[in-house]
C-alpha cells in the first residue's frame, strides 16, 4: 500500500510537471504571439497615419493644381485677349502706314515732277527764271526727293515687319549683280572726290538670289560709306568662301565707337558722335538691308 502511494504521489508530480511545462510553453507561445501581434499593430497604426498625412497632402495638391489651374486659364485668356489686340495695333499701323504713304506719296511725285520740268526747262516758262528762284526750286526738288525717300524707307520697314516682302530669286551673274548696285551711286562718291573700286572674283559666277533686294542692300551701305567718308574711298568686293559668296563694302570713314556698333541696325538710329553731326539719310537702311539679309 505504501508503495502504491508512492507511484501515486510520483505520476501527480510527473502529471504537474508536465502539465507546468506545457502551460509555460503555451504561455510563451502566448506572449510571443501577443509581442508579434502588438509590433504590427504599432506598424500598421503608424502607416495609417502616413497614409492619413499622404492623403492631406494629395488634397492640398490637387487643390494646388486646381488653383493653378484656374490661374492658368486665367493668363490663357488673358494672353488671347493680348494677342488680339496685338494683332489689331499690327493690323492698324500697317492701314495707317500704306494709307499715310499712299497719300504722301502722290503730292509728293507731283512736286518732284514739277520741279524738275522748271529746273530742265525754265524757258518754258517764259523769261528767263532768276537764280535765286531756280535755286530755291532745287532745294524743293532735293527736299523732296529726301523725303519722298523716307516714304519708301517707312513703308519698305513696314511690309518687313508684316511679313509681306516675297523673294523674287533669279540666275544672274555676279558682276551684273553688284556693279549696277556701284554705278547707281558713284556720282556721290566722284562729287566728293573719293575713289569707288570693284574687286569680284569671277564675274561671270551664277548666283541664284534676289537681285533687286541684294543691289539695295549694297546701294544702302554704299550711301552711309559715301555719307560718312571724307578722305579716301570705299571698296567693294565679292569672294567666294567655300559654298558661300561674301559682299564686304569697305569704306575709309572715321569708325564707328564700340559702344555705338550694338546700336546701329536699329531704326532712326544715326550715330552722332565723332561723325561731325547729322550727315542726311533716315536711319532706316541698315535696318530694311539687315532684314532683307535675314
Amino acid at each position: 500500500l505504501g508503495g502504491i502511494t508512492s507511484l501515486g504521489s510520483i505520476i501527480v508530480l510527473a502529471t504537474s510537471t508536465v502539465a507546468l511545462v506545457l502551460g509555460w510553453v503555451f504561455a510563451r507561445e502566448l506572449y510571443v504571439t501577443a509581442e508579434w501581434g502588438m509590433a504590427h499593430y504599432y506598424v500598421a497604426r503608424q502607416q495609417v497615419r502616413e497614409l492619413r498625412d499622404q492623403h492631406v497632402e494629395l488634397l492640398r495638391a490637387q487643390k494646388d493644381r486646381d488653383l493653378a489651374n484656374l490661374e492658368l486659364a486665367r493668363l490663357t485668356d488673358r494672353l488671347t485677349m493680348m494677342t488680339q489686340l496685338a494683332e489689331e495695333a499690327r493690323r492698324a499701323k500697317e492701314e495707317f502706314v500704306a494709307r499715310v504713304s499712299h497719300e504722301l506719296r502722290t503730292p509728293l511725285n507731283m512736286i518732284v515732277g514739277f520741279s524738275e520740268v522748271i529746273m530742265q526747262s525754265p524757258e518754258a516758262y517764259g523769261a528767263d527764271l532768276p537764280g535765286a528762284l531756280l535755286a530755291d526750286i532745287a532745294a524743293i526738288h532735293r527736299n523732296s526727293l529726301h523725303l519722298s525717300e523716307l516714304v519708301d524707307d517707312v513703308l519698305d520697314l513696314s511690309q518687313v515687319d508684316a511679313g509681306r516682302v516675297a523673294l523674287t530669286r533669279e540666275w544672274i551673274c555676279a558682276g551684273e549683280l553688284v556693279r549696277p548696285a556701284v554705278d547707281a551711286v558713284r556720282r556721290l562718291f566722284e562729287a566728293k572726290g573719293l575713289s569707288v573700286e570693284v574687286e569680284i572674283a569671277d564675274e561671270e559666277l551664277p548666283l541664284f538670289v534676289d537681285a533687286t533686294r541684294i543691289r539695295q542692300v549694297i546701294i544702302n551701305l554704299l550711301g552711309n560709306a559715301g555719307r560718312f567718308t571724307e578722305r579716301g574711298g570705299v571698296s567693294v568686293s565679292l569672294q567666294c568662301c567655300g559654298d558661300e559668296v561674301v559682299i564686304a563694302v569697305r569704306d575709309t570713314g572715321p569708325g564707328i565707337p564700340p559702344e555705338e556698333q550694338k546700336r546701329l541696325f536699329e531704326p532712326f538710329y544715326q550715330v552722332q558722335s565723332l561723325m561731325g553731326g547729322h550727315k542726311g539719310g533716315t536711319g532706316l537702311g541698315l535696318s530694311i538691308s539687315k532684314r532683307f539679309v535675314e
